[in-house]
């Protein structure tokens, strides 16, 4: 079954073009608040104007050249980012959590040049950068340790400013097919590979969210941005959109840290919230965000992991507005479906956005009928180009435009899609496929289940068997407590074999549950 919106969206824009158009346009309006400190849109202009020129004055970088940016979220990234893409360079974004194996696989598979990071973080990689193809680095100081000095050229970012700001800036021409963003995936099932996104990408990307709704008035909305900016979501929905339509950017820069988020709330009106089921969960539990005012909060978005139900209603109980749970990869500059205001269905990630195509494919090779399972291919203008250097893994998933995303998937009768689970999760016990989201959705049900994940485990008696991982909000429920819910709810052969209790499920920096760490324990 193949379903799509395929109203058109113009590509002849660059980033370039739309970020001096929006600038112009909302030069007063502020860009970015983080803690007490802000940005205006004619700051973020003026000071990622000084960026590139310094990158291309005072370095011998080049167009096309990659540049690492390795920072949490503050007000200097989108400088940074801004600055080296007015530059004509490529950005590399890199999670400043990721242990030195991480970190040397991104540098040395994205050959990136160029590096900026916190000085924090310049012990860790001292030792990885002589083996790379960086050459430049640029620290933001976050400690008070002398500045560091390295085989490598080392700069202050502030004294970079400062020299950008005496040198010519000469602006670089660029078509919609360029290459803007080397996006690597999350990593959560193997190694990460570079996603190759376009300035067309990126534009397309940005352009179908906002257009999603109705709600959205351009140059007066605030965004909460609690989810890293070096995650494409949060890079689309607050760099690229924000700068297009003139948003406000609220950044967190540690959404764990919840007596910091509920401060940077307490005195700031806001009108959309874009997060993940595990954020929301957190929040709906913390007594001190619960007294904050949503009045003016009309759109909740929920990406990057399934949206459990019992988090949606309590969501909604707390600040009067739906979530509007969607779909996206990072090899598909994050969303391309979604539900909206006016379409919106319970359990379901929505329908395509504009100029978006899906379709789901039968493990046979056929498509799929409604309600059907199999796995969900997606086309349209904000699909990735290729992986980055490795042309078999991308011809694994690309095929005449078409991106095989790996996720089983259903489309009812109106459209829209409902995500059963990753094919890579997907556990067989007796030869029947069991899907470990319906089990999640299912044991989440209980009041005192904070959170819970699934995985497959081998047995001799049944090929795999499914262990249950439970996350308590207070003692008292007994294993047998849970198996008997699963049996009241489930078929037998989706009803776990063991229960297993503990603290907290590991999870990646922007709060996906890493599996494949529960699996090894």
């Amino acid at each position: 079954m193949t379903k799509s919106n395929s109203a058109k969206l113009p590509l002849t824009e660059t980033l370039q073009s739309v970020f001096d158009s929006g600038c112009e346009q909302y030069k007063g309006n502020s860009a970015f608040k983080c803690g007490a400190d802000s940005l205006t849109y004619g700051e973020l202009q003026q000071s990622s104007r000084d960026f590139a020129a310094y990158l291309q004055t005072q370095t011998n970088l080049k167009p096309g050249d990659r540049i690492a940016l390795q920072l949490p979220n503050c007000l200097a990234y989108p400088v940074l980012a801004w600055g080296a893409i007015r530059a004509g360079l490529v950005v590399v974004n890199v999670n400043p959590l990721y242990t030195k194996n991480e970190l040397a696989h991104i540098y040395k598979d994205s050959g990136a040049k160029a590096l900026v990071l916190l000085s924090s973080s310049i012990d860790l990689v001292t030792s990885l950068v002589d083996e790379t193809d960086i050459s430049l680095m640029v620290y933001l100081k976050n400690t008070p340790a002398k500045d560091p000095k390295l085989t490598v050229e080392t700069f202050n970012y502030h004294e970079v400013l400062e020299k950008g700001s005496q040198c010519e800036y000469i602006p670089f021409v660029v078509h919609p097919s360029d290459i803007a963003l080397l996006q690597y995936t999350g990593g959560t099932t193997g190694l990460s590979k570079g996603a190759v996104l376009t300035h067309a990408n990126l534009i397309s990307a940005a352009r179908s969210f906002w257009n999603t709704t109705s709600v959205f008035e351009s140059g007066n909305e605030t965004f909460v941005a609690p989810l890293p900016l070096y995650h494409v979501y949060a890079f689309v929905a607050h760099l690229v959109v924000g700068v297009t339509y003139g948003v406000t950017s609220i950044l967190i820069s540690n959404p764990s840290d919840l007596n910091s988020f509920y401060t940077a709330l307490q005195k700031q009106p806001f009108s959309l919230f874009v997060g993940i089921n595990t954020l929301f969960n957190a929040l709906c539990h913390d007594e001190d965000f619960k007294t904050l005012d949503f009045s003016g909060l009309k759109f909740t978005l929920s990406g990057g992991m399934a949206l459990n139900r019992s988090v949606a209603d309590k969501w909604q109980a707390l600040t009067h507005c739906v979530i509007n749970e969607g779909y996206g990869l990072t090899e598909s500059s994050a969303g391309v479906i979604i539900n909206t205001d006016t379409q919106r269905r319970l359990g379901s990630v929505g329908k395509p956005m504009h100029g978006v195509e899906i379709k789901v494919v039968a493990d046979e090779g056929y498509l799929a009928k409604d309600g059907e399972k199999g796995e969900l291919h997606i086309k349209g203008p904000q699909i990735m180009q290729q992986y980055w250097q490795k042309p078999e893994a991308t011809k694994a998933v690309l095929n005449d435009g078409w991106l095989a995303t790996g996720d089983v998937a259903t489309i009812d009768e109106d459209g829209f899609v409902y995500i059963v689970d990753r094919i890579k999760d997907m556990i067989i016990v007796s030869g029947f496929n069991v899907y470990p989201a319906e089990i999640e959705q299912v044991v989440n049900r209980l009041e005192v289940i904070q959170e819970c994940a699934v995985v497959g485990v081998e047995s001799s008696d049944t090929g795999e068997a499914i262990e249950l991982y439970v996350v308590l909000k207070q003692n008292g429920l007994t294993e047998n407590a849970i198996i008997a819910h699963c049996r009241e709810n489930l078929a037998a052969y989706k009803i776990p074999k063991n229960v297993i209790f503990i603290k907290e499920l590991p999870k990646s920096p922007v709060g996906k549950i890493l599996k494949r760490n529960l699996k090894a324990s």
